[in-house]
């Protein structure tokens, strides 16, 4: 029992010292950025490389690209609240580029059967990288609106939130893994179309 308790106490001490060292980025001490690469970096390498079967270097680049994103995200005032540990918020960032390296490794070989293509043929990541521009952002926040569900909800928990497409399909209620990616694909034609001036 004093166990348990101590383990929820050191998970709320965590919490409460990651939301004074997110309010210190906020105010401008940037320079503690490198305090939260240190002490998050060997954990998520040792993460990436059992769990996600990435080589030590892609593991280390794609975690120091997350920690970069997360502190623009700050400096660009997309972030504002902090609503989960920031471990938690680099390893989704990270696991996300990890997993859009070994695409690229992979565009050879159809990882689909089921549905006759490969993921790494239908990501379009220009959609992604335009949320940098705070005026394409804009277009593509309208398009999104406009856009209707369940594209809305499907877009947003693949690109937004980082869902896994296993996800993507539990939550959405789709029949499989192909379907999801099938439905996906036409998704990001209709936003494409939406996008287009």
């Amino acid at each position: 029992m004093v166990e348990h308790t101590l383990t929820q106490y050191q998970a709320m001490q965590m919490l409460l010292e990651d939301a004074d060292l997110f309010d210190a980025l906020k105010d401008g001490r940037y320079e503690l950025i490198d305090q939260v690469y240190l002490q998050h970096r060997e954990a998520f390498i040792t993460y990436a490389q059992r769990q996600l079967h990435a080589t030590e270097e892609d593991a280390t680049d794609c975690f120091q690209d997350a920690v970069i994103a997360f502190y623009k995200n700050i400096v660009g005032g997309r972030l504002v609240e902090l609503t989960c540990s920031i471990r938690t918020y680099l390893f989704s960032i990270g696991k996300r580029l990890v997993y859009r390296r070994n695409h690229q490794r992979q565009r050879e070989q159809p990882t689909d059967h089921e549905a006759g293509i490969n993921p790494a043929d239908e990501l379009d990541w220009s959609l992604i990288d335009r949320f940098e521009n705070e005026h394409q952002r804009t277009i593509l926040q309208q398009a999104m609106a406009k856009l209707g569900e369940p594209c809305r909800e499907l877009l947003t928990l693949y690109y937004y939130h980082h869902y896994p497409i296993e996800s993507v399909m539990n939550a959405l209620d789709l029949p499989s893994a192909g379907a999801t990616r099938i439905k996906k694909m036409r998704c990001l034609k209709e936003l494409k179309k939406l996008v287009k001036p």
